[in-house]
């Protein structure tokens, strides 16, 4: 744990940019917010605002989002950050949750990168990286959650 964690915990503060929130503990919130200029709150839900929640793709940490989501609720999670667990393709279990999560929250799938293992500062490796960052940071402004078939979506409220 470095130093500034003890002095801001996460989630005490923020900054500009999306807010990413790890839903389990080696999850890649603390890399990827620094990659991609955002606030990482830890575990920590912010009072406001939706978050970009972030897993591994492991059936374990599909099935954590799985249940985040259920209970902060859709209204809360922008959208999914599924960060590749190893090299190659994930597993078959592994494969479905993220099908299942995909059909009602946006999912930005991150592949695996060596040069990410075990770095203090992701910004060291990012001139390296840049191009899947970029791609993931695209995929990530594209993401916008979808209206289920059926649902029509107005602008009054029930009351009107």
């Amino acid at each position: 744990m470095g130093a500034s964690e003890w002095l801001f915990p996460a989630g005490t503060f923020t900054v500009p940019g999306e807010k990413f929130v790890g839903v389990h503990p080696g999850a890649g919130t603390s890399t990827w917010a620094t990659l991609l200029g955002g606030a990482d709150h830890g575990p920590v839900f912010p009072e406001a605002g939706a978050v970009v929640a972030v897993c591994r793709a492991t059936p374990a940490g599909l099935n954590t989002t799985k249940a985040l989501i259920g209970s902060h609720g859709l209204d809360h999670v922008r959208a999914v950050l599924v960060v590749a667990d190893a090299p190659g393709r994930a597993l078959p279990a592994a494969v479905r949750g993220i099908k299942v999560l995909s059909s009602v929250v946006p999912v930005v799938e991150v592949p695996w990168m060596v040069k990410l293992r075990g770095l203090e500062n992701p910004l060291a490796v990012a001139a390296a990286i840049s191009k899947p960052v970029r791609r993931v940071r695209d995929r990530l402004a594209e993401a916008q959650v979808r209206i289920p078939r059926g649902v029509v979506e107005t602008t009054r409220g029930n009351n009107q």
